[in-house]
């Protein structure tokens, strides 16, 4: 059975029936259409930095030993200037994102990798890669393939905050973006629809596109009634935003994930959108109906006008 991710994370994740279509390399992070990883963006040396939030924890050897938890607020910045809205971890070291208490508008902020806490610290939780028991498979809607929970007998529920993976891609400008929506249209060969999902930040605007570098979360499928949302999350002060998915509530076994391309975030204060299925005709676009069969169901793709 094919491990989807090539064996680059924590847990296999099979690949069952058929083929991924245009999807081409596998990436745990995302990286610039030239191939850097965004994991190298470092600000302009010309703007003043300001170095407050700088991470404060003491480097420890113990792996097992987790900081940064919600009640190291005094010996560690990120924690005290931004809080730390993740779980205490359990003896498995497993934790789960509180979503109910996170501040709109905000991202998250994790320690950063570059920083002196343990690789195991509690405020890095979307750095480790995908570590839940998922598959990729077909999707019962009929619109291709999905990516499902498959918990081995025994553990049949996800509980809700459950980090599934950052949604990974090449991280484009708008006009990038836009050039590669056109090509898109253009050939005929490309008939999977638009995976690109917008960052809509107060201060800056990414899109992310997986069609042909990404990681699980281009599986995920559309529904207008979700069983997960997408937070934007800044590994340390001055890195790229990062949209990690996770689960708004309980997952049974066997469900398939999903999120509102119209909404990702599911909040009216934080706009993530990402258009994946819409078609042309002479260059023109038209609405793809919806397939989720939720009952709250709109009828139609979301679609984005500026791409």
């Amino acid at each position: 059975m094919q491990d989807i991710s090539n064996g680059l994370e924590p847990f296999p994740i099979p690949l069952i029936q058929g083929e991924v279509g245009s999807f081409e390399t596998y990436i745990t992070d995302s990286i610039f259409p030239n191939g850097t990883p965004i994991s190298s963006f470092r600000p302009d040396e010309d703007e003043e930095q300001d170095d407050t939030w700088t991470c404060s924890c003491v480097r420890v050897d113990d792996d097992e030993f987790a900081l940064c938890t919600v009640r190291d607020s005094d010996t560690c910045d990120c924690v005290s200037g931004f809080g730390n809205f993740y779980t205490l971890p359990d003896a498995g070291f497993n934790q789960v994102l509180n979503i109910d208490a996170l501040p709109e508008r905000l991202p998250l902020v994790e320690c950063s990798p570059q920083g002196s806490c343990a690789e195991r610290c509690a405020n890095r939780l979307t750095q480790r890669g995908v570590r839940l028991p998922l598959m990729v498979k077909q999707s019962s809607s009929g619109i291709g393939h999905g990516l499902f929970y498959s918990p081995p007998s025994g553990r049949s529920i996800l509980p809700k905050g459950s980090f599934i993976s950052l949604y990974a891609g090449e991280y484009l400008t708008s006009p990038q973006a836009h050039l590669r929506w056109v090509s898109q249209l253009v050939d005929s060969k490309v008939g999977e629809g638009n995976y690109i999902l917008s960052l809509k930040l107060p201060d800056e605007l990414w899109h992310i596109d997986p069609r042909y570098k990404g990681n699980i979360g281009r599986f995920l499928n559309h529904s207008c009634e979700p069983n997960c949302v997408i937070q934007v999350v800044d590994w340390g002060m001055d890195s790229l935003p990062r949209a990690a998915i996770f689960t708004k509530r309980d997952i049974k076994y066997g469900e398939e994930l999903s999120f509102d391309y119209a909404n990702a975030s599911g909040s009216t204060e934080l706009a993530l959108t990402l258009e994946k299925e819409s078609h042309h005709e002479q260059h023109g676009k038209k609405r793809t109906k919806c397939l989720c069969n939720s009952t709250q169901c709109r009828g139609w793709m979301p679609f984005d006008e500026s791409l």
